[in-house]
């Protein structure tokens, strides 16, 4: 089973992101949204956390803040649980309201958090929700524009300061920087939203050696073992199953009612390369579901078919060191 990668130490900086089980909505009202940002300025105070900006979507939040006590998970813990308890008493509903643990991706320094924060406030944009963040009441854009934010307890000035201008001079770049990236593609915001650690290179090595997970169980640490495969070209890799299909890398590409050696190339890019299941399901024209689907069907005619199970192994690389 898949475990999350903890990192956790004094003034550390991350991107958090938690959705609703099976995608369900986590707000249904304002006063749902109003109750999550008061319990959020008490985790505030609880925890001694520092809040730059956060965004309250209909089935998901995004928050970006620092732990002065090197204390995330039990912060997050409280927030999001005390939310549940109170929220399901409210509704009467039933069963998880959070799709599991909630996610964390460490950030390096203000540069880099002022980036996150326009990914972070662009995001009722990019849902077409909305035209401009401004119009978006439940993020924290608009106290990054105007003079007065509306919640005390925000922490703006560092990632507002980040490029070195200060008072409306900080806050016109911002608008203008942030609206500037409001129609960028998916592509574009593609190292924020696949990274389990978004900093230089020399940043990141410093992370992997010091938290290295301990154990056997390493493997199940999967933000790790992403990071500690080594970069891959997913045109290289097909070439790779191809080869050991006996086919064209391009014929992968093609839908098929059953081609194990498209459903190899699944295989092989979400358990050896570490893609994503979307990132693939895009890169496919297809569903998640698709990928998953095609990758437990061809486990299953494996286990039957020892000239498959040897064409999947060939097609396969060592991944972790």
């Amino acid at each position: 089973m898949a475990r999350p990668w903890r990192i956790q130490f004094e003034d550390a900086v991350y991107h958090i992101a938690s959705r609703g089980n099976h995608r369900q909505n986590i707000f249904f009202t304002d006063p749902d949204r109003r109750e999550f940002l008061r319990l959020l300025s008490e985790a505030k105070q609880r925890f001694n956390l520092k809040i730059f900006a956060f965004c309250l979507m209909s089935n998901h939040y995004h928050l970006l803040l620092a732990t002065p006590d090197a204390n995330l998970s039990r912060a997050m813990q409280w927030l999001n649980t005390t939310y549940s308890v109170r929220l399901q008493r409210r509704k009467k509903l039933f069963g998880h309201l959070f799709q599991g643990r909630f996610k964390a991706v460490l950030i390096e320094d203000d540069y880099h958090w002022q980036r996150l924060s326009y990914y972070i406030h662009l995001n009722p944009v990019r849902a077409k929700m909305v035209e401009n963040p401004s119009q978006y009441e439940w993020s924290s854009y608009q106290d990054y524009v105007k003079l007065r934010p509306r919640f005390e307890w925000l922490a703006r000035r560092e990632v507002l300061e980040a490029d070195g201008l200060k008072g409306a001079s900080s806050r016109s770049a911002y608008r203008r920087n942030c609206l500037a990236l409001a129609k960028k593609p998916k592509e574009f915001w593609k190292d924020i939203t696949e990274k389990a650690i978004i900093g230089s290179d020399e940043f990141v090595e410093k992370i992997k050696r010091k938290f290295a997970p301990s154990g056997r169980k390493k493997e199940e640490v999967v933000d790790y073992t992403r990071l500690a495969r080594p970069a891959f070209d997913v045109e290289d890799e097909l070439e790779r199953v191809a080869e050991a299909f006996g086919t064209e890398a391009r014929q992968l590409k093609e839908r098929s009612k059953y081609f194990p050696a498209r459903q190899a190339a699944f295989l092989h890019l979400v358990e050896d390369c570490g893609m994503r299941v979307g990132n693939v399901a895009d890169y496919f024209g297809v569903t998640p579901s698709a990928i998953t689907k095609g990758i437990e069907r061809l486990k299953e005619r494996s286990f039957d078919d020892i000239k498959l199970e040897n064409q999947i192994h060939k097609s396969k690389v060592k991944v972790l060191p």
